[in-house]
């Protein structure tokens, strides 16, 4: 995990998951399309925050922010 100005950066295997500061310190999750990415990092996010088909990312609520960022992180360890 890499962490800058309020954007994190994960590696999921081999595809560059961001998280990113909104207002009211709620995150939001983006990776580009790819299915294996998708069906890992979907399950974390998901009752945590809600899909924006607009920005095409999820948004996660701040009380699971840093749950969510510390399971990300463990899944970018795993490869």
């Amino acid at each position: 995990m890499f962490q800058r100005d309020g954007v994190w950066t994960f590696s999921v295997l081999g595809v560059t998951v961001r998280a990113r500061e909104l207002p009211r310190n709620n995150i939001a999750i983006y990776h580009p399309i790819c299915e294996p990415v998708r069906e890992l990092v979907e399950p974390i996010c998901r009752g945590r925050g809600f899909w924006s088909a607009e920005y095409n990312n999820w948004v996660v609520f701040e009380q699971f922010k840093r749950l969510v960022l510390e399971e990300l992180g463990r899944l970018a360890k795993r490869g």
